[in-house]
């Protein structure tokens, strides 16, 4: 630890020296649903897609990131035969929702598909990407760096990443050539705790094109545990919106249309709220996308409330004849004990202010986990009601929907489960944690109920 505290005196010494500037999110001039990285425009590469699969990975660094690439290996040898065509499901992800460590498994598959998983598990799973980057923040270049005010360790992280793994990748890559899946990486509003994806739909409400912001940005903005890195920031160019500046955002306008208004709109308008002295929010400042939701549950569950229910938000996206939707979230959530659960001494300031990080995180996941289980019912119900309707467009009359949960809990061995529950949150891990944890991934979907008469049903 002694070189380290060198460095942070030594960029403490530094202060003010630096010119150094954060990546600036640029501006959009004009809203246009055609064109930018939205949900839309993947969908759209086959709107007549009957099978919607769904898989989110939740925080926890390369824990999580590894849990996840097990999962993907298991549906990239389960094979399924629907509507008469024989292939593998690993093919029929349509979205991969991820934060902090599963943002960065979920933009290298966004970003080149098996190839991009190739370069993640040789960016990140060979070496020692943490110490690399702790020595790297060491390095005079990056202490002048850290010395500005508009320079934070995120951001020298973001650097890292970019250049370990995503090589200047920025999401106007992803939408030029649109091919599944779409990818959502999202952080948490530091000020209201409200979760903020990295789509277009999103940036909307900033008046900012997403085009030229980089993939390691986003990941970076996902993955910054207060405390320990800093906070992210993006402009806000909403300015001109009173006289309609870059135009309505898409999901404002389609709120209109259905009469509906959500939680999830509320907190995207308020971006663009004015008083006397002007915008009120010019600057808004992004942390680690666990605050807001650990494991990807309440994204489904936040875009369809949009929409005031499944159907809507369905025909927004632009399905037509959907038979299964399928959502599988990775948990990689720890509960281990604590040293400190087990010390009668009064815990130090730094475990105690990462507590008020922790249990915010770990509550809010049960309880969007839970709601999202609830939900299932409710658009089951909304269906068959539109149905009797004759008014369920987006659904076909065999509609199903599916809840899969692969977690760190090994049923029937409870030393396994506090192995896997006791391997650190960080990016850094053994070779034998990540064949564990790997192995375990695929596993657990695997003998999972509800993955395999998912699958049997896939079989037609």
């Amino acid at each position: 630890m002694r070189p380290l505290a060198w460095a942070l005196a030594a960029a403490l010494a530094l202060t003010g020296c630096s010119t150094a500037h954060y990546a600036v999110n640029p501006e959009l001039k004009k809203v246009d649903g055609r064109s930018g990285y939205r949900l839309q425009r993947f969908v759209a590469l086959n709107p007549d897609d009957s099978l919607m699969l769904h898989v989110s990975f939740s925080g926890g660094g390369l824990r999580a990131a590894t849990l996840g690439l097990g999962v993907l290996d298991e549906l990239r040898d389960t094979r399924i035969k629907w509507e008469g065509v024989e292939e593998r499901l690993f093919d029929q992800i349509d979205i991969v929702m991820g934060l902090s460590g599963g943002s960065m498994l979920t933009a290298a598959l966004a970003m080149g598909g098996e190839e991009g998983l190739a370069r993640f598990e040789e960016a990140l799973l060979q070496g020692s990407p943490q110490s690399d980057f702790v020595h790297g923040l060491m390095k005079p270049s990056n202490l002048w760096r850290l010395s500005s005010r508009n320079f934070g360790r995120t951001d020298a992280l973001e650097r890292f990443l970019d250049d370990r793994l995503f090589h200047g990748a920025t999401f106007e890559d992803l939408a030029r050539s649109p091919k599944k899946p779409f990818a959502v990486i999202y952080a948490s509003d530091m000020v209201t705790g409200a979760r903020f994806e990295f789509v277009q739909e999103q940036f909307d409400f900033l008046c900012s094109d997403l085009g030229g912001v980089h993939l390691a940005r986003a990941v970076a903005a996902s993955s910054a545990v207060p405390l320990v890195l800093s906070p992210v920031t993006l402009w806000n160019y909403s300015s001109k919106a009173a006289d309609k500046g870059c135009g309505e955002p898409q999901l404002h306008t389609a709120a209109q249309l259905t009469q509906r208004t959500s939680r999830r709109l509320v907190e995207l308008e308020a971006y663009r709220e004015h008083d006397d002295s002007g915008l009120r929010r010019p600057f808004i400042h992004l942390i680690d996308g666990g605050l807001a939701d650990n494991v990807g549950a309440r994204g489904p569950t936040d875009y369809i409330g949009q929409f005031g229910g499944i159907i809507h938000g369905a025909r927004f996206a632009g399905y037509h004849r959907v038979r299964r939707v399928i959502f599988i979230v990775v948990n990689a959530e720890t509960s281990a004990r604590t040293p400190e659960d087990a010390s009668p001494h009064v815990p130090g300031p730094l475990r105690t202010a990462l507590a008020l990080a922790d249990i915010p995180i770990n509550r809010n996941s049960d309880i969007a986990l839970n709601q999202m289980r609830s939900m299932q019912q409710a658009w089951r119900d909304e269906v068959r009601e539109a149905q009797a309707r004759g008014d369920a467009a987006p659904f076909e009359k065999d509609i199903q929907f599916h809840l899969i949960e692969v977690s760190l809990e090994a049923p029937g061995d409870p030393l396994l489960t506090e192995k896997l529950r006791s391997i650190p949150t960080n990016l850094a891990l053994s070779p034998e944690d990540i064949a564990l944890l790997r192995e375990h991934g695929r596993r657990r979907l695997r003998q999972s109920p509800e993955f395999a008469a998912m699958v049997e049903g896939l079989k037609n």
